[in-house]
């Protein structure tokens, strides 16, 4: 029997393993909700299988979050941390469907406080995927790297339960040739 195997031969483990393989970038507490298993019981096989080697970890923010080791490379692994996180893909998405806009814009069409999307936005611009610009007074966003990112949400399109990823990834294909 491989080390694979022997680290998958409990059924939490296999159950963990697909979560994760299907949806890579969650962290502990979804995981833990979507298995419905105990924090403990979670904890002791998501370490487990990172010490094994079937998972890496990489912290995004202030969570841990997991990835079948050698199915999502280092780069993806820092983009999928964020998309994973609702506020920070709503603000990506809006930012990418508009190409650059204003943070007013921005805060008319999400509908948030502007302290919230002001933090959400130093994230993105700190983690490098939002650049801003000046004009007199006025703040633009735009997506550093938009082909990367869309081709990560293209990539893992299944694993977002989030429709508009789905309706962006529809609508950048009718838009882009």
């Amino acid at each position: 029997m491989g080390e694979k195997e022997e680290a998958l031969e409990l059924e939490t483990r296999r159950k963990i393993f697909a979560y994760v393989s299907k949806y890579p970038g969650s962290h502990m507490r979804k995981i833990k909700r979507e298995l419905d298993l105990a924090m403990g019981e979670i904890e002791y096989h998501l370490n487990y299988l990172e010490e094994h080697g079937l998972f890496a970890s990489q912290m995004s923010g202030n969570k841990k979050r997991y990835y079948v080791a050698n199915e999502v490379q280092y780069p993806d692994r820092k983009i999928l941390g964020i998309l994973r996180q609702k506020m920070p893909r709503k603000i990506i998405l809006l930012v990418m469907k508009n190409e650059i806009i204003s943070f007013g814009d921005i805060l008319k069409e999400l509908d948030i406080s502007k302290s919230t999307l002001s933090f959400h936005l130093k994230k993105l611009i700190k983690s490098s995927y939002l650049e801003v610009r000046r004009k007199g007074r006025q703040k633009f966003y735009s997506v550093k790297d938009q082909k990367r990112v869309v081709q990560i949400l293209i990539t893992y399109k299944s694993s977002f339960v989030d429709e508009a990823v789905e309706r962006f990834i529809d609508t950048w294909g009718e838009l882009k040739p």
